[in-house]
């Protein structure tokens, strides 16, 4: 996990393998977030939360961009017989808005824990953390299993569809 995290798709990759490393990093960041909310109230890494708080909302925003630029088109043409692909693809935009909205939130909290600010409510940090990343995790899995995983989605399908092909 990197400060600036993105998507960086190496020339050639299949985009559905560059989708699933930076799944790896979000959930790795849904890792760290968990132990933040775990160590509250008395035990609170400040650099740990300064780390996240730079990391979550590049990071939320870039693989966001990524899957509606790239994957999102990729999986609309392949599963373009799929009556209900495009309803589910419109249903994760909107997962992804609420996201970037909620990791603003978040991130304000991770600064104010890192400051050491007496200001903050420290239940309700917990528990937008906990919301936050456990919201992610199935957003993730969600992602993974039921359009990742298609068939339909094989490493030649992918590299066909791929922009600039």
């Amino acid at each position: 996990m990197t400060d600036d995290a993105i998507i960086r798709q190496a020339h050639g990759e299949n985009p559905i393998a560059a989708l699933r490393k930076a799944h790896n990093e979000q959930l790795l960041l849904c890792d760290r977030l968990e132990e933040i909310a775990d160590s509250l109230p008395d035990s609170v890494n400040r650099q740990k939360c300064l780390y996240a708080a730079r990391a979550l909302g590049p990071m939320i925003r870039s693989v966001h961009r990524f899957e509606e630029d790239v994957v999102f088109p990729m999986i609309a043409t392949r599963l373009e017989g799929d009556g209900k692909i495009q309803a589910t693809l419109n249903r994760l935009r909107f997962e992804h808005c609420e996201d970037e909205c909620f990791s603003e939130e978040l991130t304000e909290a991770l600064h104010a824990l890192a400051d050491g600010s007496d200001d903050v409510n420290i239940e309700a940090t917990g528990y937008m953390l906990r919301g936050f990343f456990e919201a992610m995790r199935r957003h993730i899995a969600f992602e993974n299993e039921f359009l990742l995983s298609k068939e339909a989605l094989v490493a030649a399908d992918t590299s066909r569809l791929a922009p600039g092909h």
